[in-house]
């Protein structure tokens, strides 16, 4: 895969529009991979002090209530 680099002016908006264009077209896998890098990054630069691994936390519950085909 070759990177692409662009430049953006500062009082250019193109920038927003091209992100969301980049996000979109990413799986949901991949954002919640990326999501979960960045937070494991911010509890190692200390960005939330009170976080602890040992402490129990949510669990994550879901039911499908119907499925309706189209």
């Amino acid at each position: 895969m070759k990177a692409i680099v662009k430049k953006y002016n500062l009082k250019d908006n193109s920038q927003a529009k091209d992100t969301i264009k980049y996000w979109e077209e990413k799986s949901i896998t991949h954002k919640l991979e990326v999501l979960e890098s960045l937070r494991e990054d911010a509890v190692k630069m200390g960005l939330y002090p009170d976080f602890d691994e040992t402490k129990p936390r949510l669990q994550r519950v879901y039911k499908i209530t119907s499925l309706t085909r189209s």
